[in-house]
């Protein structure tokens, strides 16, 4: 899975997902530009590489709900980059909550995430991902990071006690990035550019309580719940040649959650 000598962009690079997969990237050889929203993050995950990673990758600080600054990133990566080999749409931010609490707004800002925000990067940047097959002479690959709530209902039973409840607009702008990712797949050019999608399933961070983890152990026939790394290496995978016929599938990354 070596992706030496190639150029990705990753959105949401300083996440709990988002980070552990920048770092795969990286240490598997590529060069890295990645999105997070604040300085402080972006200082953070800079100062916990390594001087040798630290300089292959470059971070800016973008508001994904806002248009203006997708057009902005946009166009610095236009003018300073020749080509792309990938691009991750991983960023994803919004509110928690019952049917009851959700508002027009939480609707609005989980479409611009999960589907425009992904759309326009990848139709901006469509000609650098052709350039990148070009010089590489193998195909450009884009992974949209959905999730197993784009194929499957929460379970109620789970979330019901949860301050957290998984809310409506998550799952459903997921499921449409699934379907955008079919449809990309299958209107760019397939020989130049792959487009694919991961769907992970559960894997909560340090925040939740040890009673809900027990919860989603449960329902998983893994009997476990899922790690950062354990998307990070399908994305490197699929960033890679070794990946190259593979192109418009939905893989679930859930221990099997969504198999019941």
């Amino acid at each position: 899975m070596n992706l030496k000598n190639k150029k990705f962009l990753l959105t949401g690079g300083t996440g709990y997902i988002g980070s552990i997969t920048a770092k795969e990237i990286l240490k598997n050889g590529g060069k890295l530009i990645f999105t997070t929203t604040t300085y402080k993050k972006l200082k953070n995950f800079k100062s916990s590489l390594r001087p040798r990673l630290r300089s292959n990758c470059e971070g800016y600080i973008v508001d994904l709900n806002n248009e203006n600054e997708i057009e902005n990133l946009i166009n610095k990566i236009k003018k300073k980059y020749k080509y792309l080999n990938g691009i991750v749409n991983n960023a994803y931010g919004g509110s928690t909550g019952s049917i009851q609490n959700i508002k027009k707004i939480d609707f609005l800002r989980a479409t611009n995430l999960n589907l425009y925000a992904p759309f326009k990067i990848i139709k901006d940047l469509k000609h650098l991902l052709e350039k990148g097959f070009n010089k590489s002479k193998t195909s450009s690959s884009i992974v949209n990071i959905g999730s197993m709530y784009g194929s499957v209902s929460p379970d109620g039973k789970i979330y019901k006690a949860s301050k957290d409840q998984n809310p409506v607009h998550y799952g459903s702008t997921k499921a449409g990035l699934i379907q955008m990712t079919k449809y990309l797949a299958c209107n760019l050019n397939g020989k130049k550019i792959r487009v694919n999608c991961i769907s992970p399933g559960p894997i909560p961070n340090k925040k939740v309580s040890k009673n809900f983890i027990k919860k989603l152990i449960k329902k998983t026939p893994a009997q476990r719940i899922g790690k950062p790394i354990e998307i990070a290496f399908p994305v490197v995978f699929l960033l890679s040649d070794a990946s190259s016929y593979i192109n418009g599938a939905n893989i679930p990354v859930d221990g099997g959650w969504t198999s019941w």
